[in-house]
C-alpha cells in the first residue's frame, strides 16, 4: 500500500529505506500518525499527560488538549512507536531523543529545539521549516506566534510529514530556515511564505 501512496514520489528502494529511520514527535499526535502511516521505521512519540480536570484547573489549556493519557500504544505488531509522558527532567528527556533523525516539537518548543542543537539533529518545530544543524539556529531568529485553526492544523501537520519524507528520501529539499511557510486559510493557496528574521 506505502508503494501506491509515494507512486512518483521516489523509488522503491527510497521508499522501503524509509525503515530505517526513526523520528520523534512531541506533542502532535496528528504528525505521529502521518508519520507512521508512511512507513517511517520509528517513532518515539512523548506527549503531555493532560486531564479533562487539568483543564478546568487551568485555563491556559484548550479543551481540545484533554486527553485521559496521552501516551500512544504501537498501531500494529510490525510497527515501531515507543511512547512516552513529557518529562519534567531535562536529561531524561535527552536521554529520550537521543539517536533520532529528526525532532518534531508542537509543544515545549524552546526545550527541543535546545536539545536538538545539543544532539546535532535536524529540528521542525510548529511551523513548515528545518534547523540544521549546521545553520541557522532557532534561537538566532524571532520566532512567529501562531495561532492554528484545525484546518490549518491539519494542513501543517500534513506538509512537515512531507518535509520528513523529503529529508528521508532525497526528492526535493525540504524548507530550511530561515526560509518557513505557514498556513493560513484566508488565503488562495493556504501557504504564505516567510523568511525568519534574525535577532538583533
Amino acid at each position: 500500500m506505502k508503494n501506491i501512496f509515494w507512486h512518483g514520489m521516489a523509488e522503491e528502494e527510497k521508499i522501503n529505506y524509509l525503515k530505517k529511520f526513526s523520528v520523534a514527535v512531541i506533542g502532535s499526535r496528528l504528525v505521529m500518525e502521518l508519520l507512521w502511516r508512511s512507513s517511517v521505521g520509528c517513532i518515539r512519540y512523548i506527549g503531555d499527560f493532560v486531564t479533562p480536570v487539568d483543564v478546568r484547573l487551568d485555563v491556559s489549556i484548550k479543551p481540545l488538549e484533554a486527553n485521559d493519557y496521552d501516551v500512544v500504544h504501537p498501531m500494529s505488531s510490525d510497527s515501531c512507536v515507543i511512547s512516552y509522558p513529557y518529562p519534567k527532567d531535562y536529561r531524561e528527556l535527552k536521554r529520550q531523543l537521543k539517536g533520532i533523525d529528526v525532532i518534531v516539537a508542537h509543544k515545549h518548543i524552546a526545550t527541543a529545539a535546545r536539545i536538538a542543537e545539543e544532539l546535532g539533529t535536524p529540528f521542525i518545530p510548529d511551523i513548515i521549516t528545518t534547523f540544521l544543524p549546521d545553520g541557522v539556529s532557532f534561537f538566532e531568529v524571532e520566532y512567529p506566534r501562531i495561532e492554528h485553526d484545525p484546518i490549518s492544523y491539519a494542513l501543517t501537520c500534513s506538509i512537515q510529514a512531507g518535509e520528513i519524507i523529503r529529508i528521508f528520501t532525497g526528492y526535493h529539499l525540504p524548507a530550511i530556515a530561515p526560509t518557513a511557510y505557514i498556513v493560513d486559510t484566508r488565503i488562495q493557496n493556504y501557504l504564505k511564505k516567510i523568511e525568519l528574521k534574525r535577532k538583533d
